[in-house]
């Protein structure tokens, strides 16, 4: 029997104005999203520039020892299942989970929703202005332009298992720096640790960064360095955020929900 029904209209009317405030902050953020692919997408190509500034990061990975990205794919290409793997992760693991997580959390908590929301906002502002001043190759490109480290594109490339598409757009294939695809993974982990204290949850979603770190890496589309940075472009755009909101009343204290 339905709340109107039995006597509670309050009740449904509160249960469609949360719908209605639900749907109207998903397309908001979604409105975000698609101005963040087209001012990322604009930027016209700069290939030569782009491909130095890939080369200086390699060299500083490996000044340091940490320039293992080639080691990682080689390792896991002749796994075919594990690539199949790593190669959906990276097409349908990120922008379909944020999607889940943000209707998650919208339902149960609008001002923390609104929270996530300018976090990804504010790291989206840095990384547009990063894409037109410092555009970047992923390790995928290198080879074609004449700089053969090992790299195979596993994604993109010929013998891909899955359909990555993007509208035209919205492609700019030298938007490597900083690497949002692990970076809003992590912002979705956070979000996730954040709001419960279930401890699968929380275990699940270090796993996705995680996993998306190593998908990330294996399918040749971006360096260690890449995602470092985008990591650390959330977590001070969290700080940011957080410091801005304290002038009010911060909506974000630690919760003591289940999942």
């Amino acid at each position: 029997m339905s709340a109107m029904a039995s006597g509670n209209p309050g009740r449904a009317l509160a249960g469609r104005a949360r719908i209605r405030l639900a749907a109207s902050e998903i397309l908001g953020t979604a409105a975000i999203m698609v101005a963040y692919f087209l001012l990322r997408g604009i930027r016209p190509p700069d290939a030569e520039g782009s491909v130095m500034r890939s080369l200086a990061v390699i060299r500083f990975e490996q000044q340091i020892g940490i320039f293992q990205e080639v080691r990682w794919q080689a390792m896991f290409l002749p796994h075919q299942n594990l690539m199949a793997i790593a190669n959906w992760v990276y097409a349908w693991g990120h922008y379909p989970v944020m999607l889940v997580i943000a209707l998650w959390l919208v339902v149960k908590d609008p001002a923390r929703f609104r929270f996530i929301r300018n976090v990804l906002l504010l790291s989206a502002t840095v990384g547009v202005i990063s894409y037109w001043l410092l555009p970047a190759a992923p390790p995928r490109l290198m080879e074609i332009h004449g700089y053969d480290f090992g790299f195979q594109d596993t994604v993109h490339g010929a013998q891909s298992t899955v359909s990555y598409f993007q509208p035209g757009p919205f492609v700019n294939d030298y938007a490597a720096l900083p690497s949002f695809h692990f970076g809003w993974i992590l912002l979705s982990s956070l979000a996730i640790w954040a709001n419960t204290v279930d401890r699968y949850a929380r275990a699940g979603a270090i796993a996705m960064s995680a996993v998306m770190w190593w998908a990330v890496t294996v399918t040749g589309n971006h360096y260690f360095f890449d995602m470092v940075f985008g990591g650390l472009v959330v977590v001070l755009a969290w700080l940011a955020v957080d410091a801005l909101g304290r002038r009010r009343a911060s909506p974000w204290a630690p919760s003591s929900g289940g999942a």
